[in-house]
């Protein structure tokens, strides 16, 4: 540990000899410019270094107009034009025909019909809040038996029908 100390202070010892031998002068100053000298006659005054430079007039350019700057929109990758699926062909977006008959209301978001009276059988639909639908059978049950707008026959729980509209 002692050498590693010794040999740290003999190498910089050695740059400092090193420096102050070869490394006199500042290369700063000798680049740059040399000051110029003032003359000050009785006659001629100072200028007035207070003041804001004055300022060369340009002239505004020209407005470009963003038609000509908007590249031209081009379709990537065209394809056949879009359809409708045959199961949504001719349907409103919200809401659907209203069936002849008494009418009940959907009540939540999204509620499933299904092809039985339990959560177990699978999903015919999915109706949306405010489709009107035909009840087919007591409108009391836990389940009630239904149509749609689009003829779709199911089950919807009765907690989510109502015979005025949402």
């Amino acid at each position: 540990m002692i050498r590693l100390v010794a040999l740290l202070l003999a190498t910089l010892a050695g740059l400092f000899l090193v420096l102050s031998v070869w490394g006199d002068g500042n290369l700063r100053a000798e680049r740059r410019p040399a000051p110029q000298p003032i003359a000050q006659d009785a006659g001629t005054a100072l200028p007035d270094l207070s003041a804001p430079p004055p300022q060369e007039q340009v002239a505004p350019a020209a407005v470009v107009q963003a038609t000509t700057q908007t590249p031209q929109q081009v379709q990537r990758f065209p394809g056949p034009a879009l359809r409708p699926s045959p199961e949504h062909a001719g349907a409103s977006a919200a809401r659907q025909a209203v069936p002849d008959g008494p009418v009940l209301y959907v009540t939540g978001d999204r509620v499933n019909m299904r092809a039985g009276p339990s959560t177990g059988d699978r999903v015919v639909a999915a109706l949306g809040r405010g489709t009107a639908v035909q009840p087919l059978g007591p409108t009391d049950a836990e389940w009630v038996n239904l149509r749609d707008g689009n003829g779709r026959v199911g089950y919807v729980a009765g907690r989510f029908l109502s015979a005025t509209a949402p």
